[in-house]
């Protein structure tokens, strides 16, 4: 019989060996600066929201270059959903 793995099921990838995809999860502890980033998203995108450019601006520059102009569309579309426009 052969396994066709399903790649849409991401809890069949886990259980066909020969297709393992993803790692185990090894925690959060392994990896803390996914944490800080995380916190740093929070904390830049209430900024955005509350319409504090300057420290928006100011935020921004503590991201790697290479993530910054992903970051600014990120926060310009966050805040046009709630209906407001930002020129970061």
């Amino acid at each position: 019989m052969v396994y066709k793995v399903n790649f849409e099921n991401a809890t069949e990838r886990r259980t066909v060996k020969e297709h393992m995809l993803m790692p185990p999860n090894d925690g959060q502890v392994k990896h803390p600066e996914h944490l800080r980033e995380h916190e740093m998203m929070v904390n830049i995108q209430r900024l955005a929201l509350n319409g504090e450019v300057e420290k928006v601006r100011e935020s921004l520059l503590e991201w790697p270059e290479c993530k910054r102009n992903d970051l600014r569309k990120i926060l310009i579309d966050s805040v046009e959903d709630c209906g407001r426009t930002i020129d970061i």
